[in-house]
Formats: structure tokens, C-alpha cells, sequence
């Protein structure tokens, strides 16, 4: 199915854009609002300053209003909306996204939902300008009126969601893996998959316990996802009391690449941690292994994003010996344990649809879908009260195993670290 079709399928919010001045104005504003409210850049050290006062999650939860059917969604379908990159550099990533959440919506429209109606998706372009973004989720919870909204892996969109979703309310299952979503305790926040402080430690226990490795490069792209993933990785090396990593900064430009390989080859490490995205990890990954072939490489998950990891159930990682010239790649990942035939189902459906296999996001779109549905036949279509059945620690079964949330909104369950089999990055596999 190619994407015109997957347009026929879904919601055609992006039709036109042709909405009077006075609706524009509104949502501008208050987006404006609403982007007004998120919190300042930190100019300390988050690992190494005390906080004055923390928050008890066991006492985090939403007793507000919106529960009485009153607040119950109208309308002949229940709207589940997402926000994703379908312009841009990132436009592959988006409609692998998008293709994974219409699988899921294919298994759903199966059936109806209690009250009779169906399910169907509403999809906007967080791509653009400055703003666009928290316009066009405005747009999704007011004109689209959905029930719930699900996130790309842009820890950047998970911020303005969870902002536009506390002042409005409405339930937010974000891809995102930066750790500072939840960590004020919004009630309407939900994350699938580890965070980059769950994956900092668990590359951090490989590379310096199991390892024993002592000189560690970090390369941080220079945006908002590799900031804050580097400064976890640096803070789980303090934490086990390692030298610190060095760390360069490098953004997408060619001359940056040639400057940090430059770097990467004069200051010789043991193994090398990649937090960027997608492709930059493929400009970068290549010139490593022609450099080191060896040498084992860390990459975070949007590094690995369209890597065409499988989901499969991982086996712990082993650190490798005498293996050759064979390539460490290794990931992150939460065990898929209790999968089974459910996750291969999802990648054959996926692959026989796409030609690909799945990504870690596009499996947990696939899920994201799946568990609001459930919410909604647990709860109805209210907010408030599918908000509820996901903070209850309910527990899912997906593709990507039992999917449960702790209090803050958490995907709950360990991490440990995978070998990456079947990667390619710019016609180099691996």
C-alpha cells in the first residue's frame, strides 16, 4: 500500500488548510500559550546538583474533571491522533510510523467498539516551521477531537505534547525516549520503550563492567535528543565511578563528519557511542568501521531507528571475543518476552505491506495503537477515564511483549543491551 492509500484511510486532515482567520488565530495563540509554559534550558549539571525537593509518584495522579459522560467524545468514529514527520529528512521514518499504526487500525476496525462505533486515525505533520508542531496537535484534540495522541521518537514533540496535553487533558503515549517527560510527574504522559537514562546505563554497565573498557568517545549530535542523551551516558559513567567519556559535538554538515573522524582516529578508543539520529549515524557508522572494523559502536535508538533492527526477543548481550573482524553494533532494547507469535505476525504483516522490516518505533506505533484501543473499550470515549485505565498499571499484551506504565508513565521492564544483526546504513550492512 503506498502512501496516497494510506491518505484514503485515514482522517484527510491535511486536506486543506484553508481554516478561517479567527480559528488560525486561536490555535496560534494558544500554542503560543502553551509553549510559553515549558521549562527553561538547566544551566547546571542535572546529574550532580540536588534537587530541593522531589515529588513522591506514588501520589502523581489526575482528580480533575472529565470523567461524567458529559465529557464522552461524539461523532460516528473514535479519532486516534498522531503527530509525525512527513516532510523532510525525517519523512522516512514518519510513514514507517504511519504504515505500522494503519496495520494496527486494520486488526481494530475489525470489530466495533462497545457503544457501536469504529476507530480511525487522524494524522498531522509535525514538520515545518517553529510552532507548527504544537498548532497541529491543538488542531488534533479540538478540530479532529482525539481521543488520545501518539508521539514520534522527537524528544522535542514530546515536550510541547505533554505541555498542550496537561492544560487541555488528554492522554499522550510518546515514542520519545527522553527520560525528562516524565520526570515532573505530568498525569498525561505516557512513554513506550526505554529512555535515554535506561539505555545510558545499560551501554555504560557493557562498556565499562562487562567490557572493562577505559576510553570511551561520545559523539553527541548537536540538537535536543543528543544533548540530553549524552548527558546520561556521562552521568551513568559517573555513577559507576568510570573515566569520564571524551565527547564531540557534530551536526549533520560534511565538514563536521570529516573533523570528528579526524578525532575519532587521533584519540583511539576502545569503543565509540553514537547519540544522533538516524542519518547521521549513517554518514558517521561507516567511516568508523572502514577506520576500526573491530571496534565496538553504541547506538541509541534513533541511531538505530531505520537500521532494520528486528523486533525479535533479544538474548543478553556477551561482550565479543575472537570474533574477528565481524561488526559490533550494539542497541539498547527492552525484552520482548511473552511476544511470540504476535510480534513475527506484526513483522511479516509489516514487511509483506512495506518490503522492510519493522523498526523499534514502528513496532511500538503498532502497539501505541493497540493499547489505546483497548483503553477505549475498557473505558469509552472519554479522556479522562482512557487516561486512567493507562496509569492503572493495566497490563498489555503487544508486539513488543507486555506493555504496562508505572505511575510517572514509564514503560516498565529492564534493559539490556542486543547486537544489532541485519543493519545498513548507506549501502553498507552490517
Amino acid at each position: 500500500m503506498g502512501c496516497s492509500d494510506l491518505r484514503d484511510r485515514v482522517l484527510p486532515v491535511w486536506r486543506s488548510r484553508s481554516v478561517s482567520f479567527s480559528l488560525c488565530g486561536f490555535l496560534t495563540l494558544l500554542a503560543a500559550v502553551v509553549l510559553a509554559g515549558l521549562p527553561a534550558e538547566a544551566q547546571t549539571d542535572p546529574a550532580t546538583t540536588k534537587p530541593y525537593a522531589s515529588i513522591n509518584r506514588d501520589a502523581v495522579y489526575y482528580s480533575g474533571p472529565g470523567r461524567g459522560s458529559s465529557y464522552d467524545l461524539k461523532g460516528n468514529y473514535v479519532v486516534i491522533g498522531m503527530i509525525l514527520p512527513l516532510r523532510g529528512s525525517h519523512e522516512a521514518e514518519g510513514k514507517a510510523l504511519l504504515q505500522a499504526a494503519q496495520l494496527a487500525l486494520d486488526e481494530e476496525i475489525v470489530q466495533s467498539l462497545p457503544d457501536g462505533r469504529g476507530l480511525t486515525l487522524a494524522v498531522r505533520d509535525e514538520s515545518g516551521s517553529w510552532g507548527q508542531a504544537s498548532s497541529e496537535m491543538v488542531r488534533l484534540i479540538l478540530q479532529d477531537e482525539a481521543v488520545a495522541l501518539i508521539t514520534s521518537p522527537d524528544g522535542n514533540i514530546a515536550h510541547q505534547a505533554e505541555q498542550i496535553a496537561n492544560k487541555i487533558g488528554v492522554p499522550i503515549l510518546t515514542l520519545a525516549s527522553d527520560a525528562t517527560t516524565t520526570q515532573i510527574n505530568l498525569p498525561w504522559i505516557f512513554r513506550l520503550g526505554p529512555s535515554d537514562a535506561d539505555e545510558a546505563r545499560a551501554f555504560a554497565e557493557h562498556i565499562y563492567r562487562q567490557r572493562g573498557c577505559r576510553k570511551v568517545l561520545l559523539l553527541a549530535q548537536v540538537d535536543h535528543d543528543g544533548r540530553v542523551g549524552s548527558e546520561q551516558f556521562e552521568k551513568a559513567a559517573r555513577q559507576l565511578h568510570a573515566p569520564p567519556p571524551g565527547r564531540l559535538e557534530i551536526s549533520s554538515a560534511s565538514a563536521d563528519v570529516e573533523s570528528a573522524m579526524a578525532q575519532v582516529k587521533a584519540r583511539d578508543p576502545e569503543a565509540v557511542v553514537l547519540w544522533t539520529d538516524h542519518d547521521l549515524a549513517a554518514e558517521l557508522l561507516p567511516l568508523i568501521r572502514h577506520g576500526k572494523p573491530t571496534m565496538p559502536v553504541y547506538l541509541c535508538r534513533k541511531a538505530a531507528e531505520i537500521a532494520g533492527m528486528r523486533v525479535g526477543e533479544p538474548s543478553p548481550a556477551r561482550p565479543a571475543q575472537g570474533e574477528g573482524n565481524d561488526a559490533e553494533i550494539w542497541v539498547a532494547a527492552s525484552p520482548a518476552k511473552g511476544a511470540g507469535s504476535a510480534r513475527q505476525e506484526f513483522e511479516k504483516r509489516f514487511r509483506d505491506r512495506t518490503g522492510t522490516m519493522p523498526s523499534a518505533a514502528a513496532a511500538e506505533a503498532y502497539d501505541a495503537v493497540h493499547v489505546v484501543a483497548a483503553a477505549l473499550r475498557h473505558a469509552g470515549a472519554n479522556r479522562a477515564r482512557v487516561r486512567d485505565v493507562l496509569a492503572a498499571g493495566t497490563s498489555f499484551q503487544g508486539a513488543t511483549g507486555a506493555i504496562s506504565f508505572d505511575s510517572a508513565g514509564n514503560e516498565r521492564g529492564d534493559i539490556v543491551v542486543v547486537r544489532l544483526q541485519g543493519a545498513s546504513f548507506a549501502g553498507t550492512s552490517f
